[in-house]
């Protein structure tokens, strides 16, 4: 009998309201140890956002006011140093719904384990939501795919 997705699902997925601020999300990321969250609107997905989402959204906001700094300092404004300061607090007041990918790649309860994989693999995905219809199920990581490996529970099933 093959896996499938709820064989193998998280059941217990953390997720984030879209007006979550990028300073609350940066510190749930930490503090949970999680790479990326749904973000759920009166119980419906409508994104997620991940680690990646997160360092190149901060990425950019440090470039702007590296951009705005280095304009300051060649017309001679003064203030130097001003604009990233407050770059930062601008950034740190953003939402999630601001850098979510709108776009989620799921699969059901009974998505075969394989087409999991083919789909983290084609996707360049660290993990893919499981849903039905807009609500969140549970949660699939690459890592959860490597443990059955490391623990030959694939072995015990393909046999």
């Amino acid at each position: 009998m093959a896996l499938c997705a709820r064989d193998i699902m998280q059941a217990e997925v953390q997720s984030v309201s879209p007006t979550m601020t990028m300073e609350d999300l940066e510190d749930l990321l930490l503090k949970e140890r999680i790479g990326g969250v749904p973000v759920l609107e009166n119980g419906a997905l409508v994104g997620v956002v991940s680690r990646s989402d997160f360092v190149r959204a901060a990425g950019l906001e440090r470039s702007l006011a590296g951009a705005v700094d280095d304009a300051a300092d060649q017309s001679g404004s003064a203030g130097h140093g001003g604009s990233a300061r407050s770059g930062a607090r601008v950034f740190h007041a953003r939402t999630a719904r601001d850098i979510m990918a709108p776009d989620v790649v799921t699969v059901t309860l009974d998505t075969p384990l394989e087409e999991v994989a083919r789909v983290l693999a084609k996707r360049h995905l660290h993990r893919v939501l499981v849903t039905e219809g807009t609500k969140v199920l549970g949660v699939i990581s690459t890592l959860d795919i490597v443990r059955l490996v490391a623990d030959h529970r694939l072995r015990e099933v393909t046999d």
